[in-house]
């Protein structure tokens, strides 16, 4: 009596709501077995640790709680040890240690298993988990519930296929959602670990089995709150019985395949990746055997879908064509691939923006490369003209489109989502570099070929090089690495890592050597192969990455990501930035001949005028030069100092007019700031273009341009008259700047009169259309329209 009591104890779990109770019993019901050891002599326990020993294993290996489950342990060890001999007691203490069962997961698919072999405890595991686990509450628990009674299948083929199996399609139509759902993914893996095992199921079983997703819908057990789970336990099943090649008949194929469908166009991400694995088993096994020409019908409906209202549909068909056979795709390859590389770019129509879509997109479409690429066994589908035709399209739009990828910088209320489109680009640059590059290793050899090749001069069949240049030359070379260089300085750390692992594969790959990459010792030497290095460690990263500034190839693509990081606002990205950056410019590297300083001002020059009026890239890039301003860089490089002054000044004369945007108004004005300090000529215009600020339409602006304009006069005495300099002071001091609009312009003119400037200049240079506000308005509305546009921005 006491000892039932005490297994009911080990198996104590009560439910209450989406949660149970229990835990606590069970642990001290653990410790009360562990203390039978040690109160009882041998003869007494003997009978008793016989009954005992399964269940303590069973909360061992499949309990929820890792401290229940070490209970358990510990207590079956405390037997073993001290009640004497006990079969395979030693190896299953050795097999269930403290460590092993700390992973829910080792516990239940590896240690379970092992202990399984023994005689005694099969059964008693497999009742466990039909029992208790396949409809636990924790839908995680009974997804490896369902794993762990397949793996225990193998010990006993013929009682999983007839009992196992048998009780639990009942369940499967259960009123209680925990326990259809677990039915449904149990009997999904038995049989497909059955047919591991080569076991062939009884006709009026495979039948049972069979008909299981159809009586689901039609009891119509995807409505209410667990229909979701559901579709994702049907998706599965029939992905498990596609792979066990279980017999259908066509009405019940052709409903799977419906049923997949609509699972493919549901808006839960999950739905959908199940639904696709699926597919990826189900038409192969399926459809593909029939040959029929409905391969062409379920390609186009795809086709369709991709721009389909629906963004669930875009997704859904995205994912789908990447996982077709190479039957339902050689037929119109070429459509597809121009179509999916048009899903992979930003919607015209704001409304229609989707960014999963354009991540699914990408994703199918690397995918379908490279199904379309392995035509060793399709040879005889694809002409050499159409193989040919394929690897230039991939060349020449596929890898653009994924270069245009790497520029997606979408924003919503879920911050940088075009980080998700970046990351799949990363990837799929990686894949089909190697798609391109294995191809020409090869070359296109076979006669009909070499025919079709005649018109293509850059082939030559006796020069590999010629070959190689083809399909992936040096310009597409330098392309690849310096967009994977810049994402590997950009701010995001996960981002950065990536990058930086794909750079590193793709130079130390051992089976495809990817050629013509420019300065490839260097990189080597910057980015070596080793596994463990911390990529995502800004102090370790860019010190490495911004040695690629003195090679003027790359520059370009270092410095247009590096200004992310530096003008951004992390403190932990920011510092270690722009440390390297003037670690770099202080070093002393035989590789670089020319000046460090004027080949950056060049670049930074670039990027000003590459991104003209992108303010995700412009701002950034204004705090980078004041930050490189006030560390006194490009100050002092003779004739090209001015030359990078104008090349800035002319770009703040576009960035800065009309702005609303405090922060890039701030650099800005800080900017013209060091200029009008230059002793050069630019500092005249610096500091005239500086006074408008005076007069700008935003009280904090003139406020922050007037203590510019002070520190410049206190800093140069070029700009004023040595005898009216305490004058300018004065003004600049005692006038209240951030006050009324009418009394700073007047103020303005005294300053410039007192500066020997013409204030009739500053009617064609004001920046900020100060002027046109006070046409508009009447200067009495200022206040309002400045406390509504400083609302908006947060201050």
């Amino acid at each position: 009596m006491r000892e039932s009591l005490v297994w009911q104890a080990l198996h104590y779990d009560i439910r209450r709501g989406p949660h149970s109770i229990g835990s606590h019993v069970r642990d001290a019901a653990a410790y009360v077995c562990w203390a039978f050891g040690r109160a009882y002599c041998h003869a007494d326990m003997k009978s008793i640790l016989q009954q005992l020993a399964p269940h303590l294993l069973t909360v061992a290996c499949y309990d929820r709680e890792v401290n229940c489950r070490r209970a358990a342990a510990a207590a079956f060890q405390e037997n073993v040890g001290r009640q004497g001999n006990y079969p395979h007691g030693i190896d299953i203490v050795n097999t269930a240690d403290y460590f092993a069962l700390s992973s829910r997961t080792n516990s239940y698919l590896h240690v379970a298993v092992c202990i399984a072999q023994y005689d005694g405890y099969l059964y008693t595991f497999v009742d466990e988990l039909l029992n208790n686990k396949i409809c636990h509450w924790d839908k995680s628990l009974r997804e490896l519930a369902a794993n762990a009674l397949s793996s225990l299948a193998k010990y006993d083929l013929g009682h999983f296929s007839s009992t196992v199996v048998g009780k639990l399609l009942p369940c499967t139509l259960s009123s209680d959602l925990c326990m259809r759902h677990g039915a449904t993914l149990a009997i999904g893996e038995v049989i497909l670990a059955l047919h591991e095992r080569e076991y062939v199921l009884l006709p009026d079983l495979q039948n049972q089995v069979a008909g299981v997703v159809l009586a689901i819908e039609k009891a119509r057990l995807y409505r209410g709150k667990g229909g979701e789970i559901m579709r994702s336990a049907v998706s599965r099943f029939i992905e498990c019985i596609s792979s066990a090649r279980v017999q259908l008949t066509d009405k019940i194929k052709r409903s799977l395949l419906d049923t997949l469908h609509e699972n493919l166009r549901h808006p839960n991400s999950q739905i959908q990746g199940a639904a696709v694995a699926a597919l990826k088993s189900f038409i192969p096994a399926y459809i593909v055997p029939l040959e029929s020409k409905g391969f062409n019908a379920i390609t186009l409906r795809y086709l369709e879908q991709l721009t389909d209202p629906n963004v669930a549909a875009r997704r859904g068909s995205a994912l789908a064509l990447g996982v077709l056979p190479f039957k339902f795709l050689c037929v119109g390859w070429k459509d597809i691939l121009r179509k999916l590389c048009a899903a992979c770019e930003i919607e015209d129509n704001p409304e229609e923006r989707d960014v999963e879509s354009r991540v699914n997109a990408v994703k199918g479409l690397v995918s379908v490369c490279e199904i379309l690429t392995k035509t060793q066994d399709h040879s005889h589908l694809l002409s050499a003209e159409e193989c040919i035709s394929l690897y230039v399209l991939i060349k020449n739009e596929v890898m653009q489109t994924l270069f245009k990828a790497l520029d997606d910088y979408s924003k919503d209320n879920r911050g940088d989502v075009g980080s998700w489109v970046r990351e799949t680009a990363l990837d799929g640059l990686e894949r089909c570099t190697y798609i391109l590059c294995k191809r020409g290793l090869k070359g296109f050899s076979s006669k009909s070929e070499q025919m079709e090749l005649g018109s293509v001069p850059q082939l030559d069949e006796t020069d590999v090089t010629n070959q190689m240049n083809f399909l992936f030359d040096e310009n597409m070379a330098t392309h690849l690495v310096g967009n994977i260089v810049k994402q590997a300085v950009e701010k995001m750390d996960k981002l950065r890592e990536l990058a930086a692992k794909v750079l590193q594969r793709i130079l130390h790959n051992k089976s495809i050597s990817v050629p013509f990459i420019p300065h490839r010792e260097r990189l080597e030497q910057i980015v070596p192969d080793d596994a463990d290095l911390k990529w995502g460690v800004p102090t370790f990263s860019y010190p490495r990455f911004l040695q690629l500034l003195g090679i003027s190839c790359y520059s370009k693509y270092v410095i247009s990501g590096l200004v992310i990081s530096i003008g951004g606002l992390q403190d932990s990205l920011r510092k270690p930035s722009l440390n390297a950056l003037l670690e770099f410019l202080q070093s002393t590297d035989e590789n670089v001949n020319d000046s460090k300083e004027y080949n950056l001002s060049n670049d930074i020059l670039w990027v000003l005028q590459k991104y003209q009026r992108c303010d995700r890239v412009v701002e950034p890039t204004l705090k980078t030069i004041e930050n490189l301003f006030s560390k006194k860089i490009f100050l002092n490089m003779e004739a090209q100092t001015a030359v990078f002054c104008v090349g800035v000044l002319e770009a703040l004369n576009i960035e800065l007019k009309g702005s609303k945007d405090f922060s890039k108004l701030y650099a800005g004005i800080a900017i013209l700031g060091y200029i009008s300090s230059v002793p050069e000529q630019i500092n005249i215009q610096a500091f005239t273009h500086l006074l408008t600020f005076l007069t700008h339409r935003f009280p904090k602006v003139r406020k922050a341009a007037a203590e510019q304009v002070y520190l410049v006069l206190q800093q140069n005495d070029v700009l004023v008259p040595e005898d009216k300099l305490e004058k300018a002071l004065e003004i600049i001091s005692e006038t209240c700047w951030d006050g009324d609009l009418a009394e700073a312009k007047e103020k303005r003119l005294e300053l410039c009169a007192t500066c020997n400037l013409d204030g009739g200049t500053f009617l064609k240079v004001d920046v900020g259309t100060s002027r046109r506000v006070v046409e508009q308005a009447p200067t009495g509305d200022e206040n309002a329209a400045y406390s509504s546009l400083v609302g908006s921005a947060g201050f």
